[in-house]
């Protein structure tokens, strides 16, 4: 009995190292979306993955997780295996929830492995159509000149989009009143309707806007001028020391991610990034910038960089999420 014990022993040990180098993927991938279904980022997630399978030879599985602002979803990957099976779209969520909450149960630079950038969807001000604000010079000057100064939405207290506005009128010497909403699609309703002066909304809801000639875009706020909006000015170059504000499209795993695998992952979605022009095509035309970061250790720099730029962008606007 017990010679038998020991080969079962034996047999299970020498098992073991098969299942260790399992080839990956081997399952289905999980790509959990801090979005809900339909909304453009989770579109822009479900394209670019159908990309990126046949270079990884994977197949994805979107999972949206929409609550708490996509808090809910950044947890979940934070505290997922580090097995290569569980990612997280939208880095810059995780980032975002980092900065503006007390405890928000990770640690940003410890608990992720970021993979890499894709695309960078810059905010935008927005005025409606018919607004009498042609351009920034007048938008600062009526701020200044009204009392109270004008009114502005954004898609909810706290977001880098109210932010944006509170740091532009506090870096102009001017005052403003802000309107918050559930979304930056209903702020950017509310300057269609008049209920508020200006709003900052991220590009690919923002564009498809002033191309219907619902509102008109005033300034961006990128670290360039976008490609789909040549004339318009940035918002650094509009009032200085004007914030940058964007919103990225990009993938990250769970801390203690296999490099091997990182590797992998970055080249097959870059693969996917670039081995399709019409791809391109579709997300520069809604307001998106082509962003690849040439390796994973290059997006870890740049996601300190970005967590770093949105403390600055708290301590200036003074804003603080409710």
């Amino acid at each position: 009995m017990r010679r038998r014990t020991v080969l079962i022993g034996l047999g299970t040990l020498a098992a073991a190292p098969l299942r260790a180098q399992e080839a990956w993927p081997a399952r289905p991938i999980r790509l959990i979306v801090p979005f809900a279904p339909g909304a453009s980022s989770d579109t822009l997630a479900r394209q670019i993955t159908a990309k990126a399978a046949a270079p990884l030879g994977a197949t994805f599985v979107i999972e949206n997780r929409a609550g708490a602002g996509g808090l809910l979803a950044a947890q979940a990957v934070a505290r997922a295996t580090p097995d290569g099976y569980t990612l997280l779209w939208g880095g810059g969520t995780a980032i975002t929830h980092a900065v503006m909450q007390a405890t928000p149960g990770y640690d940003v630079l410890r608990d992720f492995t970021p993979v890499t950038m894709l695309a960078e969807h810059p905010a935008i001000l927005a005025v409606r159509s018919a607004s009498p604000l042609r351009d920034m010079a007048g938008l600062l000057d009526a701020a200044r000149r009204t009392p109270g100064g004008l009114r502005y939405g954004s898609g909810g207290v706290g977001t880098p989009a109210h932010m944006a506005g509170a740091a532009m009128l506090k870096l102009a010497g001017a005052e403003g009143i802000h309107v918050p909403y559930r979304g930056a699609n209903l702020a950017t309703l509310a300057v269609e309707q008049g209920e508020v002066d200006f709003a900052f909304a991220i590009s690919n809801i923002a564009l498809p806007r002033h191309v219907q000639g619902a509102v008109r875009i005033l300034c961006t706020a990128g670290s360039r001028r976008m490609t789909a909006l040549p004339a318009v000015p940035t918002l650094s170059e509009a009032v200085p020391g004007g914030p940058i504000v964007t919103s990225g499209s990009s993938v990250v795993g769970p801390a203690g991610l296999p490099e091997a695998i990182t590797r992998r992952l970055h080249a097959g979605f870059r693969d996917a990034m670039t081995g399709d022009p019409a791809l391109a095509a579709a997300i520069t035309a809604e307001g998106g910038e082509i962003v690849l970061s040439d390796s994973p250790a290059a997006y870890a720099a740049a996601w300190e960089g970005e967590l770093r730029r949105l403390q600055e962008l708290v301590r200036v606007s003074g804003a603080r999420a409710e």
